[in-house]
């Protein structure tokens, strides 16, 4: 749903033209605002990010006829993307030996759940499950008092597809120097655990993993979260603790706390209930001022911090706008509106123009006339819904 496309708008970009093979009834991504708990709205927002920029073509691939409509687009594609599970892919006739013999220079890229090896190939994957569950990730959000709340839409599956463009490129690269395709593929679970590996690294070597403590007794007070006078939640990042404390201990106005013999090491701090002290202390020094007071002491005390974000603070984002986080479209239904840029940049490659989310099956009939069928062929294929142009 969103892995693999937001390696297709990513290649859309920079000026890649990606046609979308969607079923008949819609990418199912296009659904994906009905899910229970999504934020209510009319328009399908879950399908724009990874989408737009994009054509799109309606195709029953499980209609026989398909097949001469796949083998035309392969045999002209520098990438096949897909999501489709092994068996499924083997069904439909798209599997990579099948494809490569189509087209020899083909980069076939394959985004899957669990991988293409062992027992779990062909189980449904999703990132709420392949990515975050199996890493051991979300264990590690839970905190002693309860569950934080749900996970990102696709905040697995962004990354995961980030790592399946890197393969892309480097398949296009390798293709440069000897003249042939290649398979690359990347799943959700291995993807899950490199953005755990530091933690997992530590489980190999056996490491003795330290058992939860509630917030008033953490082992670290800049690793808490604080609330400043206006309610405001933020956090601190704190990692060179001997060089950073004073730094923290000046923007608290407390620089004498730097000299004391109590608090002045880390290993002084985390004997005799030291480190619950400098909690309650600074619980007390940050709920007597607003947020705005304490991202100017900060500042300038160049501490690591941010406040935790709400989906208005992103949108007012002012050093997210300096870098183009956001980027306008104009949508044939929305008109002109806001949606996410990919995180890359090169330079002296800028991006081309960002166009609208395509509509379901909107340039089927371009796309089929450009790869040579005829008007009436087309017609035909559509009166058997094999292919589909309803928008």
């Amino acid at each position: 749903m969103i892995m693999v496309p937001s390696v297709g708008a990513a290649l859309a970009d920079y000026g890649a033209q990606v046609i979308k093979l969607e079923p008949l009834e819609g990418d199912l991504n296009r659904r994906g605002h009905h899910i229970p708990g999504m934020p209510v709205h009319d328009y399908e927002y879950c399908f724009l990010p990874d989408n737009r920029g994009k054509r799109s073509l309606a195709i029953d691939l499980k209609a026989p006829e398909s097949g001469a409509i796949v083998r035309r687009l392969v045999e002209g594609a520098d990438v096949f993307l897909t999501n489709h599970r092994p068996k499924a892919l083997a069904r439909l006739g798209l599997t990579w030996p099948g494809l490569r013999a189509m087209n020899p220079r083909l980069v076939y890229a394959h985004g899957t759940g669990f991988g293409d090896a062992g027992a779990e190939v062909d189980k449904p994957g999703f990132d709420s499950v392949a990515y975050w569950s199996r890493s051991a990730l979300e264990a590690s959000l839970f905190p002693t008092e309860g569950w934080l709340g749900s996970l990102g839409y696709g905040s697995g599956d962004h990354p995961s597809g980030m790592a399946l463009l890197s393969a892309v490129l480097m398949a296009l690269l390798a293709r440069e120097r000897s003249g042939r395709g290649t398979r690359v593929s990347v799943s959700l679970l291995a993807s899950g655990a490199w953005s755990n590996s530091v933690m997992i690294q530590a489980k190999l070597l056996g490491a003795q993993f330290l058992e939860r403590r509630p917030r008033e007794d953490a082992r670290n007070f800049t690793g808490v979260y604080y609330r400043a006078g206006d309610r405001r939640l933020f956090k601190m990042a704190i990692v060179d603790t001997a060089r950073d404390f004073p730094k923290v201990c000046r923007a608290i106005d407390r620089p004498e706390l730097a000299a004391d013999p109590r608090y002045a090491t880390l290993e002084a701090r985390l004997k005799d209930g030291r480190m619950r002290e400098l909690i309650a202390i600074c619980d007390r020094i940050f709920a007597g001022q607003p947020m705005a007071y304490w991202q100017r002491a900060l500042d300038e005390a160049d501490v690591p911090y941010s406040v935790v974000a709400t989906y208005d603070d992103v949108m007012a984002d002012e050093q997210m706008a300096a870098n183009g986080v956001f980027v306008d479209i104009d949508d044939p239904v929305l008109g002109r509106v806001r949606t996410v840029d990919t995180p890359m940049q090169v330079e002296g490659q800028p991006k081309v123009a960002r166009g609208p989310a395509p509509r379901l099956g909107e340039h089927t009939r371009a796309i089929l006339a450009e790869i040579g069928f005829p008007r009436q062929e087309i017609d035909a294929l559509a009166d058997r819904g094999v292919v589909s142009d309803k928008i």
